[in-house]
């Protein structure tokens, strides 16, 4: 099935199927439009495809920087409308847990001011909520579980030791491949949005 994965929670990142061939493509340091959008047709013009080549199309949906997933969301919904083309999404911390090989994995994603997303797996299986928590609190959680691996973004490579980092198109890859059964209607692909935006954040709230 010929697909087309994208990820707009940090940076932003594409990753294109045609037939048994892959075509990836990352800028770590912008999420914009103008970054997705001729990305999308770099890897269609190396691919020798068209939009309407693809089958489906997936979307990390967060958590993750706000403005970015739904540049990134928005391009995925509108293209299925357009197309008449089925969805899926993938949870960020679950597509960054993928840099580990281990079967218990605590993944982390920084969101800034020492704030940070965290989540615990088992293989496929998740084992607690997504939250959001200081980044002490997180510290504190992995040496709480010292039989799991960590997986965090790139942002927190050198403020968590031992830890692995980053998201590339191994992680896209299979994430895909292991989400693109979940299939949803573009109008259901929704953001995950764990911490208030700025604005609406009050007194307590991180």
């Amino acid at each position: 099935m010929n697909y087309l994965m994208i990820d707009t929670a940090e940076g932003t990142r594409a990753l294109l199927k045609i037939d048994d061939n892959y075509y990836y493509d990352e800028d770590i340091k912008n999420s914009g439009s103008e970054a997705l959008l001729p990305m999308i047709d770099g890897l269609l013009s190396r691919a020798q495809a068209k939009i309407s080549d693809v089958d489906i199309l997936g979307a990390s949906i967060g958590p993750g920087s706000f403005t970015g997933l739904r540049i990134g969301l928005t391009t995925v919904k509108t293209l299925c409308y357009t197309l008449d083309k089925p969805c899926f999404g993938v949870n960020n911390l679950r597509l960054n847990s993928y840099n580990n090989n281990g079967g218990k994995v605590i993944s982390v994603a920084d969101a800034g001011n020492k704030v940070c997303y965290i989540a615990r797996y088992d293989g496929e299986d998740r084992l607690d909520e997504c939250k959001c928590v200081t980044l002490d609190d997180a510290l504190a959680f992995i040496k709480a579980h010292p039989d799991h691996a960590v997986s965090t973004d790139i942002k927190l490579k050198d403020i968590i030791v031992g830890a692995v980092s980053g998201v590339g198109e191994r992680e896209l890859r299979m994430a895909a491949e292991r989400h693109m059964n979940d299939v949803c209607d573009q109008k259901d692909l929704l953001p995950l949005y764990i911490r208030k935006a700025q604005p609406e954040r009050g007194v307590g709230d991180l």
